[in-house]
């Protein structure tokens, strides 16, 4: 896999995706409704967050040996924006309820509110929301709780970016979550939507990316992304036997080799793009409904 990142997309845009559609009016927007109460709209943020996080610390006080709130910026911006979507104005009052009520009247006019994901300064993944031109990161203190639970930036300063391809997947993936990453090939099927095999220091072992944004950014280009990540030398031999090993007769077929799965991949990724199946949303469900099942089996096979 390159090492690089592809150049930014354009077009219509992906679920989640980090990019603003039409600036200028989002522009205007956020000029008219939103920066003259800058605060009062940091206050409600904040005032969300508290009201959060009781139910949150208690339905998951610690994720991957971590306790709250680390780790747990998709929980929070989840139910941040399943809350906004409750909220009435008497639920809140004084400056949050000015900053809420700005934010309402945004939304109103047209402006956008939307939970985006992509990498934060090139280092970790990152949960945020995208409101008109301002990055609003309701989950800021997840890497470092030292930090205020919320941060209001310009998204031109924020350095949010799309992830471009796989490879840029990839490598954030190494920093942040301390993985390695290898093409798949163990899983031909599935390689199509899930092309990697991510490798943790606990020994447990994923597919990726099963997000709705990398789902959409290989669909919506035919498996081309996943073809490029799947065309790279085969995963290493070690790799491979350590998983299908432990997946002997719990998963058939499997392919005998790292270069035979390779192969199998890539003529998958051929005939699931002849077949149009990146347009069948069925598919993307089955291939999903693959993943879960097979996923408490992988986590098996890395405790054998």
């Amino acid at each position: 896999m390159s090492t690089l990142p592809a150049a930014p997309r354009e077009g219509p845009l992906l679920p989640n995706e980090p990019r603003i559609a039409d600036p200028a009016r989002e522009a205007a927007l956020t000029a008219t409704h939103l920066l003259p109460v800058l605060d009062d709209l940091d206050a409600f943020f904040r005032a969300l967050r508290a009201r959060l996080d009781d139910a949150l610390r208690r339905r998951l006080p610690m994720k991957e040996g971590k306790p709250y709130p680390k780790g747990q910026c998709l929980e929070i911006s989840q139910a941040a924006q399943q809350a906004l979507g409750r909220l009435l104005p008497q639920d809140v009052g004084g400056a949050p309820a000015r900053g809420f009520a700005a934010l309402m009247a945004f939304a109103r006019a047209g402006g956008t509110v939307r939970q985006v994901w992509g990498a934060l300064r090139e280092t970790y993944f990152q949960n945020a929301f995208l409101v008109g031109t301002l990055y609003v990161d309701v989950a800021n203190d997840t890497v470092n709780p030292a930090k205020p639970p919320v941060e209001i930036l310009p998204f031109a300063e924020a350095n949010l970016a799309p992830i471009t391809d796989y490879a840029h997947f990839a490598r954030i993936a190494h920093s942040y979550w301390d993985v390695v990453t290898t093409p798949n090939h163990v899983f031909p099927a599935l390689a199509p939507y899930f092309p990697l095999l991510a490798f943790y220091s606990d020994g447990s072992v994923q597919l990726q990316a099963p997000s709705d944004y990398m789902l959409a950014l290989t669909l919506t280009q035919a498996f081309a992304p996943s073809i490029h990540a799947l065309d790279a030398p085969a995963m290493p031999t070690e790799r491979f036997a350590a998983v299908t090993a432990r997946l002997a007769g719990s998963v058939k077929p499997l392919p005998p080799d790292a270069e035979a799965g390779r192969a199998a991949a890539l003529q998958a990724c051929a005939r699931y793009a002849a077949n149009g199946w990146h347009s069948q949303p069925e598919r993307r469900t089955q291939a999903v409904q693959s993943l879960l099942a097979l996923g408490p089996r992988l986590r098996a096979a890395s405790e054998g």
